[in-house]
Parts: structure tokens; C-alpha cells; sequence
């Protein structure tokens, strides 16, 4: 896929489920309604994890089924559409790590260097999270360009292992990238919303109701320089973790600024 959105949650269950209902109800109805409109899908199911996948297909009376399933916060759930054998995008959530303390919500979307480049595309992408988000205060949030795994850049290139990094998440943030959704805890340390707008390293910083802040970098994708890279590091960085960062042989894609936050810590 061209485009890799993730957030992760970490509210109680029935909480949970109402935020995993919405961001697939959301992301069909916004950044995916194209394929929603024209391509065909599939839905698997996991409602525990060790139950059997239900799969769902064809009408459209059996994706409400699918989507009614969301609201008990299950294990793993993707819906996807394709042509023959080519994914063309799809919306996941899943709970398969730390006893599912926590929810991966992920969203990955075709796009081409035309919608990289269209604020109004992009701006739909923002929309999409404020709205699917509302109530949520994740713990962490990204927007990224590319196929990418779900370690962060600061992950790989720290060489932070994701079952440290996730639990840490309201103490430290995980990574920084186009979008970064930060949660409250760390937005109060940031000096909240207000200063992060005033610090000129944003383009836009978007209050989540519940909690927490989109906070996007520059108007468009394609925009993302490794000067507007490096102002958002700098903003972010007396939250971020220490350490001097290494490239990956495994990761080359990974962005990232080299430098180490502690410098803006002390």
C-alpha cells in the first residue's frame, strides 16, 4: 500500500470497541468509500483469540454483520477490498499483543504522487482521523508514506523493541512522521495545543475531544522535507526518547532526523 496510517488505543473494552466500530464505520464512509463503491471485499473476524475467524463477503448485509462484530473490541478484525488477487487497501484493528491491553488501529490506502501532492486529499486524511478518533486520546498515532511494519521510525532506528515502546507510550512517544498523534499525558509536557501551533514547527494541530492532538507537520504528503522533519523532531523531542539514531539495513525507507533528543531534554 502507498499509505500506512496507524493508531494505537488502550481504553477499557467496551470503550475500545466503540472507538474500533468508528474507525472502520469512518474510514469506509471517507478515505477508503471510493473502493468502497466499486471494488469487492472481504472481512475476516476473531471475536477471542483463540475462536475461530468468521469470514464475510458479498452483500451488503453481510458487511453490517461484520461491523456489528466490532463492537465487542475483538481480537483481530480486517476488512479489505481487491481485484483478483491485488489488495487495494484496507482497514484493520488488533489486539494480539499484551494481552490485549492495547488495540493496533491501521488504515492503508492507495495512493498515487497526484494525491501526495493535493492538500485537499491529504486534508481529508486529517479529517478522517479527528473524526474516527473523537473521544478516544490515543496513545499514539502516525501517518506515513509506504508499506510499513508496525515498529516505528524511532523503533528501528533506536532500536526500541515494540514491547517496550507500546506500554511506554503515554510516558514517551514513539515516533514522530507527516502525522503524529500524541496522547495527552505528553501533549501537557509539550505545553498542549497552543504552543505546539505557536511553535511554527506545524502546519496544523488539531485538539482530539477526550484528549490528545493530530498534530500535522505540512499541508501535504508530499511536502514532508527533511527540514519540515526535522523542525516537528525538535518540537517533539523533550518527549522522545534518547539515544542517537542508526539506520537499518532491514528498514532503508525508514525517516528519521539524526540527532539525539536528549540534546532538548538536558
Amino acid at each position: 500500500m502507498d499509505l500506512y496510517i496507524e493508531v494505537s488505543i488502550d481504553q477499557a473494552r467496551m470503550q475500545r470497541g466503540q472507538i474500533i466500530s468508528r474507525w472502520f464505520m469512518d474510514g469506509l464512509e471517507s478515505v477508503l468509500s471510493d473502493l468502497a463503491n466499486s471494488a469487492e471485499w472481504y472481512a475476516v473476524l476473531n471475536r477471542e483469540e483463540y475462536s475461530n475467524a468468521e469470514s464475510f463477503e458479498g452483500g451488503r448485509e453481510k458487511q453490517i454483520a461484520f461491523l456489528e462484530g466490532l463492537h465487542c473490541s475483538p481480537y483481530y478484525a480486517q476488512l479489505a477490498f481487491h481485484s483478483r488477487d491485488e489488495q487495494l487497501g484496507w482497514l484493520s484493528t488488533s489486539s494480539a499483543f499484551f494481552d490485549g491491553a492495547y488495540a493496533s488501529n491501521v488504515a492503508a490506502l492507495p495512493g498515487d504522487d497526484s494525491d501526495l501532492a493535493d492538500p485537499a486529499y491529504c486534508a481529508s486524511l486529517v479529517e478522517f482521523l479527528s473524526g474516527a478518533l473523537s473521544g478516544a486520546n490515543p496513545a499514539f498515532g502516525r501517518v506515513e508514506v509506504g508499506d510499513f511494519s508496525d515498529q516505528t521510525n524511532l523503533d528501528v532506528v533506536l532500536r526500541r523493541k515494540r514491547r517496550d515502546s507500546v506500554p511506554q507510550s503515554r510516558r514517551i512517544l514513539r515516533g514522530y512522521a507527516w502525522v503524529t498523534i500524541c496522547p495527552e499525558e505528553l501533549l501537557q509536557r509539550l505545553g498542549g495545543c497552543d504552543a505546539l501551533a505557536s511553535s511554527g514547527a506545524f502546519f496544523r494541530v488539531l485538539s482530539i475531544e477526550g484528549g490528545g492532538a493530530i498534530l500535522q507537520s505540512c499541508e501535504t504528503l508530499a511536502g514532508y522535507s527533511d527540514g519540515v522533519m526535522g523542525r516537528v523532531f525538535e518540537a517533539l523531542a523533550p518527549v522522545l526518547p534518547p539515544g542517537m539514531p542508526k539506520s537499518h539495513v532491514a528498514f532503508p525507507d525508514v525517516r528519521f532526523t539524526q540527532a539525539d533528543a536528549s540534546r532538548w531534554t538536558g
